[in-house]
């Protein structure tokens, strides 16, 4: 069966566009596909234990192509590499972009794309990437030595569709390995242990099938998509047992005009969990009936999350999906949004979260009754523009992360425990943007959240950011020499009853050089403050890291 699985997954994951506005008018959110942009072209330091959010490069306006696909582009969403984008100047990118970086503590970071436009109707897109570190890194452990890192991810999609008069047809699938190991704790008694212990491996795969209606071709728009997804695990220790995870995958959506300014639709969801280790098997249904009304002024989505879970204290889960959007001036917008769903916590997400994760107990399926936001944004002047917002979010089965601990003293190593506990959190926030031209780019931001658990249960809050501080700036020196600084700062919640975690503290630099506007040379520099924290993986940071390669589009 697994070998059947890989061999599906080898076809490769992903649509056939980058960099795509996503409508969440369904579950599975369909996709407006703004040209093919790859990846952005500069990467700085590779960080495995920063995993901090990818951004998006500014590029001009183009045609919009609204896709037929269920399936976005989203092989890399897990990269824990922060992006340093050159300014694009190309009206139509290639369809090719290679890139290769190399840097201190061996980190490396490779990456292929090619879209083959194979005629008006066909269309193939393959994308691979390889990416990690191996090197020593400070121990957040007390009394132990320099941790000697490894971690590389590989990854190889592969997306085709065909375009009939009025339905596409797709298939394409994904192949993902994952090899790391754990910090270790010194032993006298285990000398041996990491010749075994230091080679852990993932194993993840998807093939999938899809049929949609193409824009505008059918009074009534819908699309469906089917698929395997298999997660393997291979030399696990310590309560995780080796063994796969696999997940019969399918999403969909109907949706009709009523006229020009409504709409109504169903969106729906359904995964059947399996698996061959010690986990209950069940199935998780969702299902979003929504009506739309837009008449440019203001914007209205009135509809419900309606979620069963068969199996696995199987339970109904239902929240609101109503938001409201009111536009004036031209560039202002006031919004209210009463949002919620389920998130389903398979091994997939908790790779995501963090790779060296721990179950303390099987998962529970993470459900928001109720996400309470409202917001202003504005755009007072061309190229100045900033948002308002706050919120009140309730979860239950929310995922909280500790730090790094022995499970079992028969094997010396640290994981990092998922537990789970019902959780309500306050936040608001400000960001504040400007730019001018190709010249410069500042971007400010900052959240404050309060979290609220059950008195007992504080330690929970360890790795939960209190105050999070993201600034930004990139300048363009000379004709196609440009600079960049990015500074994140991140308090975590105090704690009564231990000591607080260290503060996030991470300031990182970044210079690229564009010849012929395909051809770029870049190199960065990151932690450049030598900070010790443990990341958002719940291990410990690189410190000083320096990386430099070259990226070219064709």
């Amino acid at each position: 069966m697994k070998s059947i699985i890989i061999a599906i997954g080898l076809g490769g994951l992903c649509m056939h566009h980058a960099y795509a506005q996503e409508q969440a008018d369904t579950t599975l959110n369909r996709t407006v596909v703004v040209e093919n942009q790859y990846n952005p072209e500069v990467m700085d330091a590779f960080k495995i234990n920063v995993l901090p959010e990818v951004e998006e490069p500014t590029v001009p306006k183009q045609h919009i192509d609204y896709a037929t696909s269920l399936h976005p582009f989203s092989a890399w969403e897990f990269t824990p590499m922060q992006a340093m984008t050159s300014d694009e100047k190309q009206q139509k990118a290639p369809g090719g972009y290679a890139r290769v970086a190399y840097g201190t503590r061996n980190n490396v970071d490779a990456r292929l794309s090619y879209l083959w436009d194979i005629s008006r109707r066909d269309c193939l897109n393959f994308n691979a990437s390889f990416y990690g570190m191996n090197g020593k890194i400070s121990s957040s452990l007390p009394d132990a030595d320099d941790w000697k890192s490894r971690f590389y991810r590989t990854d190889i999609s592969l997306d085709y569709q065909h375009d009939f008069r009025k339905v596409s047809l797709g298939i394409g699938g994904t192949f993902v390995s994952q090899v790391f190991n754990y910090m270790p704790v010194k032993s006298d008694t285990l000398p041996d242990i990491e010749s075994v212990i230091g080679r852990q491996r993932y194993t993840l795969g998807e093939g999938y099938f899809r049929i949609a209606s193409l824009k505008g071709a059918l009074p009534i728009e819908f699309a469906f998509q089917t698929g395997l997804r298999s997660f393997s695990r291979k030399y696990d220790i310590a309560r995780m047992n080796h063994g796969s995870e696999n997940i019969f995958h399918t999403l969909g959506f109907v949706s009709g005009a009523i006229n020009e300014e409504q709409k109504v639709g169903i969106g729906f969801a359904m995964d059947n969990l399996i698996h061959d280790v010690d986990q209950a098997d069940y199935t998780l249904l969702r299902l979003n009936p929504y009506y739309t009304f837009d008449n440019g002024r203001m914007r209205l989505r009135a509809g419900i999350h309606a979620d069963a879970q068969f199996g696995h204290d199987g339970k109904l889960m239902v929240s609101p999906d109503v938001k409201l959007d009111f536009f004036f001036a031209d560039t202002y917008r006031v919004y209210v949004h009463a949002t919620g769903g389920t998130e389903l916590n398979d091994f997939r997400r908790l790779n995501e979260l963090s790779p060296y994760w721990a179950q303390v107990g099987q998962m529970q399926t993470s459900y928001t009754p109720v996400d309470l936001k409202a917001g202003l944004k504005g755009a007072p002047m061309p190229g100045l523009s900033f948002h308002l917002y706050g919120g009140y979010r309730i979860v239950k089965d929310e995922i909280f992360k500790g730090c790094p601990f022995v499970m079992d003293e028969d094997f010396p190593y640290a994981y990092v425990p998922f537990m789970q506990e019902k959780a309500k959190v306050g936040y608001g926030g400000a960001e504040i943007a400007y730019q001018y031209k190709d010249w410069i780019d500042v971007s400010l931001g900052g959240v404050y959240s309060h979290w609220d658990v059950k008195e007992e249960k504080e330690a929970l809050l360890y790795l939960k950011p209190q105050f999070a501080l993201n600034a930004s700036v990139r300048a363009k020196v000379y004709d196609d020499l440009w600079v960049k600084a990015q500074y994140r700062f991140e308090k975590r919640v105090g704690m009564k009853v231990m000591e607080d975690a260290e503060s996030v503290n991470n300031l990182s630099l970044s210079a690229g050089y564009e010849f012929f506007n395909r051809l770029n040379v870049f190199a960065g520099v990151n932690n450049l403050l030598n900070c010790d924290y443990l990341t958002e993986t719940g291990y410990p940071v690189q410190g000083f890291n320096v990386m430099a390669g070259v990226s070219v589009r064709f």
